[in-house]
């Protein structure tokens, strides 16, 4: 029977303690930029930047919104994908008392190897750091293959921007985890669309406010996000 797994940043996504209510994410929120794409534009670019939806059915999570991200994360940049590598495999650092440590322990117990999560990575290369700590020019980031099918799939040549987050053992090491709740496609030249647009009236009106216009501006939004 599949486990219902806790999977927090190590593992790509940030399991977060519930939204307390939506905020105002930006002043003047309501006037955007002249220059936007268009919703028939839009709808086009789908066919080649598909929207990621859906939830792993063995997997305890919940949506997080763009803000939340840029908080856990370590910075936001702006990058090319160069290709696709190979995948990786990891055991998780687990820390005493934790439930993740309890289950380790069982299955060592029961001569069962401990859960050793599978990791889909690309290597990219970064061509601005937007906010936070210097990220090497060529590096990769990775999320979990348990997210498969619902995390972006990215293809060589495609550009992004990006909440990451440093590896922190094994193979992650030297790459970044990143998430669809804080990633945007780079579109039509310096555009931006979003990889999802969320649920929660949080991530929806953020999504509103975002999707289609162009990268400077929306690079410029993200750096005034208030902190709650």
């Amino acid at each position: 029977m599949a486990r219902i797994r806790l999977i927090c940043w190590l593992t790509g996504i940030a399991l977060l303690v519930s939204l307390t209510g939506c905020t105002t994410l930006f002043v003047n929120s309501d006037d955007r930029a002249e220059n936007v794409l268009s919703q028939k534009r839009m709808n086009e670019l789908r066919k080649e930047y598909p929207l990621s939806t859906g939830v792993p059915a063995t997997i305890n999570m919940r949506e997080v919104s763009f803000r939340e991200i840029m908080t856990y994360g370590d910075g936001v940049v702006v990058a090319e994908v160069m290709n696709v590598l190979p995948s990786f495999r990891v055991e998780l650092t687990t820390e005493p008392g934790t439930p993740e440590r309890k289950m380790a322990d069982k299955d060592r117990a029961t001569g069962t190897t401990p859960y050793q999560p599978e990791f889909i990575s690309y290597g990219v290369r970064v061509h601005e750091v937007v906010t936070g700590d210097d990220v090497p020019e060529d590096t990769f980031l990775f999320y979990n293959a348990e997210f498969a099918g619902v995390e972006p799939e990215l293809k060589p040549g495609m550009k992004i921007i990006a909440v990451v987050k440093k590896g922190t053992t094994g193979e992650q090491l030297g790459g970044y985890s990143f998430t669809r709740y804080g990633t945007y496609y780079i579109v039509d030249g310096d555009y931006v669309l979003a990889t999802y647009e969320g649920e929660s009236e949080e991530s929806r009106y953020f999504t509103e406010q975002t999707n289609g216009i162009q990268l400077d501006a929306f690079m410029d939004k993200i750096k005034n996000l208030p902190q709650r």
